[in-house]
C-alpha cells in the first residue's frame, strides 16, 4: 500500500514539476540502465545476500541556479534476497523499486561536460515474489517491505552527441547528453516479516549507471 501511494505521490510530483520548469527551459529528463551490486549484511545471527542484477532508472532534474539542481528518481531493478539463517537457507525473488529526491550540485561546466555530485533520501520497496527454503519452492508467506534510503554519488553529463557527424546537423542534438554516474543507496535489509530473517542490519546498493539525458 506504501509503495502504491510512493509511486501516485512520484507521478502527480513529476508531471506537475515537468509543467511548470517546461516554462523555465531549466529541466532535463533522463533514462537509463544500471548495474546493481549489492551489499551482504548481517545480524540477529542472520545473513542477508542479496544477488546483483540489472535496473532502470529515470530522472527529471530542475536547475533553479548555475551550479544548484534538485531531482527526483524512479528505479527498478528484480533479485533475489537469499539469507543464510541456521538451519535454513530462505531465497525470495523481489522488485526493489525506488522512489528517491536529491539535491544536485555542480562545480563548474565546460562546452562538452558537466560533472556533478548529489546527495538525498526517499524509500526503496521490496515486493516479494517467490519463495524458496532450502532450495525448495514453498508457500510462506512473504510481505512487502518499504525502507528509508538515504542516496548519494556523482557523475558527469557529457555532450558527445553533437560532435557525431551523423546526428549533430539535427538541431535536437545540442540538447542531448551521456550521463554517466555512480549512485550509491544506504538503507535498512527487509525481512519481508518472516520470522528469523531480521537483521537489523544495513543493506547498501552500488549502481554504476549509464542513460541519455535530454536538456530544455
Amino acid at each position: 500500500m506504501i509503495g502504491k501511494k510512493a509511486g501516485i505521490w512520484f507521478a502527480e510530483v513529476l508531471f506537475f514539476t515537468s509543467f511548470a520548469i517546461a516554462q523555465q527551459n531549466r529541466f532535463d529528463v533522463s533514462l537509463g540502465a544500471t548495474a546493481v551490486f549489492s551489499k551482504s549484511s548481517t545480524g540477529n545471527g542472520t545473513t542477508d545476500s542479496p544477488t546483483n542484477s540489472g535496473g532502470f532508472l529515470a530522472t527529471v532534474r530542475y536547475r533553479f541556479t548555475a551550479k544548484s539542481a534538485v531531482e527526483l528518481n524512479y528505479g527498478i531493478t528484480h533479485n533475489s534476497q537469499i539469507y543464510s539463517s541456521a538451519p535454513n537457507t530462505f531465497r525470495i525473488h523481489n522488485k526493489a523499486t525506488e522512489f528517491t529526491g536529491a539535491y544536485v550540485f555542480t562545480p563548474f561546466e565546460t562546452e562538452k561536460a558537466e560533472p556533478f555530485v548529489f546527495g538525498g533520501i526517499g524509500v526503496l520497496s521490496f515486493n516479494p515474489d517467490t519463495t524458496f527454503v532450502d532450495g525448495v519452492q514453498t508457500s510462506i508467506p512473504a510481505d512487502r517491505r518499504t525502507q528509508i534510503a538515504f542516496l548519494y554519488g556523482g557523475g558527469l553529463d557529457y555532450r558527445i552527441f553533437s560532435s557525431i557527424p551523423l546526428i549533430r546537423r539535427y538541431p535536437a542534438s545540442e540538447h542531448l547528453a551521456l550521463r554517466l554516474q555512480y549512485r550509491g543507496l544506504v538503507y535498512k535489509a527487509p525481512d519481508f516479516n518472516i520470522s528469523g530473517l531480521f537483521t537489523g542490519a544495513y543493506g547498501h546498493l552500488a549502481e554504476p549507471s549509464a542513460g541519455i539525458v535530454i536538456q530544455f
